[in-house]
């Protein structure tokens, strides 16, 4: 049965995306369960990653999720998990130079390559 949890973070496919996404973001994986342990990660303050960039990130990765979910029912089209982290990897890249001028953002473009 098709949930929010099962198809964000728990089907297989979400699993290595956000194994992705995390690594990206410096965070040891841990992979969440729930939409609350979800949220709760994005309110943790840490050392390693601005919350803006938590927020970005995963925007990005529950859109591309939704995405694909739809492209794979409705158009009978499988991506796999990496080439759907580098369209993620696309779109916060774009996010960010579209805001360079801020410093805040400035800082999120020296995290999110930092770990590349």
């Amino acid at each position: 049965m098709e949930d929010r949890d099962h198809l964000f973070l728990r089907c297989p496919t979400s699993e290595v995306i956000w194994a992705c996404v995390l690594r990206r973001l410096g965070a040891h994986h841990h992979s969440f369960h729930t939409w609350t342990a979800m949220m709760d990660w994005l309110s943790l303050k840490d050392s390693r990653t601005i919350t803006l960039l938590k927020r970005l990130a995963s925007q990005a990765t529950i859109y591309n999720i939704w995405t694909e979910r739809n492209r794979r029912i409705h158009d009978n089209v499988i991506t796999p998990p990496a080439m759907i982290f580098k369209t993620i990897d696309r779109s916060i890249r774009d996010v960010i130079l579209g805001k360079r001028n801020n410093s805040n953002f400035r800082k999120a473009m020296e995290l999110w390559l930092s770990y590349e």
